[in-house]
């Protein structure tokens, strides 16, 4: 029988063995493997895209950016549609020592060759900073003067070499001795690995869908750092397949530039041509009620799906359809299960110059976390703080042109209001608009105008910017009217409204991230927004309930926002969130905590579980009470806390 202590020497060097055959991944994304097809899929439409030298950038910046990064850049070859190189800048990088601790020291001061330990090959930079080149993982690391990791690179891993360190070319630092800029031509870059010759899976397939997967909430740290980076804040929505609003559409790609846009070599078409997915969303809640001295309980169980197919029958093609059910079983309202068209679009482009998306487009505007003025498509989220957007998309027609030389682009919109037209197509509202957005250093700027039948037009500037550990944002929307009706006091009843001038709304926020025990990071964020539109008497409450013009968090005119998140990094991403926010002239706050998890180490699979308490005045926003004329009815109940559990699971 072997020796026990030979048993585990040997297991361990066949794990370390396996480890330094593989790529390192990232957030279900690896060189070689992963299309293009796949990271749209996954990380939704990018900010900027460009087609140089036989390579497809695709990059992702600011509020496009995957979580816990400022920027990350997928590196396509343009005719394969492959990806061979991914270059990540981190919000809150790895240490020295971290790294040295989960992938190895410096090959020179490393033990013996057949201790199977793997090691790094350092080499000087310009600006004395170093690199660091872990090659059997396809891993390089830029650290500064200062010895703190600047950036990462992944390409495709070389084979080692058994029994000894591997050793070769290295890929060659850029030129200006910084990481390359998303515009960058692929001469300015190390180059990446050879291919491994293995097809990628499909698209649609189990492997393919595994190989894209990315977590609803966190999409930016490599999964080799688990434990070492900190973990980002979960999103409201896991990106979506379909078009985003950010800088530059999802695309499939061009081909080589030589190619004729409209005559493609059938050998070169993507073997991919349907991919079939969704999401299924569960949540149970329960509210607890006060009225008359007694307290009783509402609970819901609604529960949603969405399915969508995602066509591509050529490069230049691509259609979405995402359909809706929902059903709640406890729901005394509903029927049965309900249908709705979630997104259901078209997209092509002109000789690669113009990018044109038509049908229900998935559209979100704006910086800020709750309030967005500037999203003049949507209504307000009623919902802000749950963990999936309920909206749908909307009906329209746009026309992208990309500027790359400015990183930039401009929109052309045309938009028709179909939901309160029914069968009376005369009631059909249609707009148009324009958008334009550009990269401005270490932020970004959108400058949108929208013109609406029976509307006055109106104008938002939405603006981004880091400024070290800060993170800034604020939009500002240049009005005329609301979207609802608007009420004025006379004598003792409420007649309608119409602005006399213009009103300026606005919102604007910053937070700052804190790192501590290599494991956790702290997010804090302030929010705050001024609403000219709104009203300063609670009198208006039950007035607006009754003719459907409240709006929850757009009634008063001065919020406030104050939220605190802590995270810790691994597989099952815990995070813990207090939020609370605040009608200020009202004095009616609203609190909640929320912990946030994948119980199961599958980033498929998410839960949050949430408690929350409103108070403050009685009779103000967040403890109103609608009351019923005949006082013989009884009211509603006024709310004393809300608590649930909430499922989302990507299938």
């Amino acid at each position: 029988m072997m020796p026990l202590l030979s048993v585990r020497a040997l297991a361990a060097a066949v794990l370390l063995w396996s480890l330094a055959a593989s790529a390192e991944p990232w957030n279900g994304t690896e060189p070689g493997v992963t299309t293009l097809q796949q990271v749209l899929l996954s990380f939704g439409a990018p900010t900027r895209q460009v087609h140089k030298d036989g390579e497809v950038v695709l990059t992702y910046q600011r509020k496009a950016a995957p979580g816990g990064t400022r920027s990350t850049s997928f590196h396509f070859d343009a005719r394969q549609g492959v990806l061979r190189r991914i270059e990540v800048i981190p919000t809150r990088p790895p240490t020295p020592a971290g790294l040295t601790a989960l992938y190895g020291p410096a090959c020179d001061a490393a033990k013996p060759p057949d201790a199977g330990l793997d090691c790094r090959e350092e080499e000087a930079a310009p600006a004395r900073q170093r690199w660091w080149h872990y090659r059997e993982r396809g891993l390089s690391v830029r650290l500064d003067a200062r010895q703190r990791v600047k950036s990462m690179r992944y390409i495709e891993p070389l084979a080692p070499v058994r029994g000894s360190p591997a050793r070769g070319p290295l890929p060659q630092a850029g030129s200006e001795g910084t990481t390359v800029p998303a515009a960058a031509t692929p001469d300015d870059a190390p180059r990446a690995a050879p291919a491994s010759g293995e097809r990628p899976p499909d698209a649609g397939s189990a492997a393919g869908l595994a190989t894209a997967a990315v977590d609803p909430g966190e999409a930016g740290a490599p999964a080799g750092f688990e434990d070492l980076l900190d973990a980002p804040a979960p999103t409201a929505a896991p990106a979506g397949a379909g078009p985003s609003g950010t800088l530059v559409e999802g695309w499939q790609g061009p081909g080589g530039e030589a190619a004729d846009p409209w005559h493609e070599n059938p050998q070169e078409r993507q073997p991919d041509v349907l991919a079939v997915g969704g999401i299924y969303f569960q949540r149970a809640e329960v509210t607890g009620l006060r009225s008359r001295g007694k307290t009783s309980y509402a609970p819901v169980l609604p529960a949603l799906a969405d399915i969508y197919l995602d066509a591509t029958p050529s490069k230049h093609v691509r259609g979405f359809m995402m359909g809706r059910l929902a059903y709640d079983p406890l729901s005394t309202e509903a029927n049965g299960p309900a249908a709705a068209l979630g997104q259901m679009w078209l997209k092509f482009d002109v000789a690669q110059r113009l990018f044109v998306t038509a049908g229900r487009q998935e559209i979100r505007w704006g910086s800020s976390q709750i309030w967005n003025p500037t999203d003049f498509l949507q209504a307000p989220n009623p919902d802000p703080l749950n963990i999936f957007d309920l909206r749908t998309g909307v009906d329209m027609v746009r026309v992208t042109v990309p500027w790359e030389s400015m990183a930039a682009n401009l929109s052309l919109l045309g938009t028709a209001n179909v939901e309160d037209a029914g069968e009376d197509l005369r009631r059909v509202r249609y707009g148009g608009g324009v958008r334009a957005e550009m990269a401005v250093g270490t932020g970004e700027i959108a400058a949108t105008a929208m013109f609406d039948q029976s509307r006055r037009p109106r104008y938002g500037l939405d603006a981004t910017m880091a400024l070290g550990l800060l993170d800034f944002n604020a939009e500002l929307a240049w009005v005329g009217d609301g979207n609802t009706r608007l009420w004025a006091r006379q004598g003792d009843g409420f007649v309608e409204r119409t602005l006399e001038s213009r009103k300026l709304l606005v919102s604007a926020g910053v937070s700052a991230t804190f790192n501590f025990a290599e494991l956790y990071r702290a997010v804090v964020r302030v929010e705050g927004f001024h609403n000219p539109l709104g009203y300063d008497d609670r009198a208006f409450l039950p007035w607006l309930s009754e003719q459907g013009d409240f709006r929850p968090l757009f009634h008063g005119r001065y919020y406030a926002l104050g939220q605190v998140n802590i995270g810790r990094r691994g597989m099952s991403q815990l995070s813990l969130i207090f939020t609370t926010i605040a009608n200020v002239q009202d004095a009616s706050y609203l609190s909640r905590l929320a912990f946030n998890s994948s119980p199961f180490d599958i980033r498929d699979i998410f839960v949050q579980t949430f408690v929350e308490v409103p108070y403050g005045e009685r009779g103000s926003e967040f403890r109103f009470e609608s009351l019923p004329a005949d006082p013989t009815v009884p009211g509603s109940g006024l709310g004393v806390f809300r608590a649930g559990v909430s499922l989302y699971v990507r299938i």
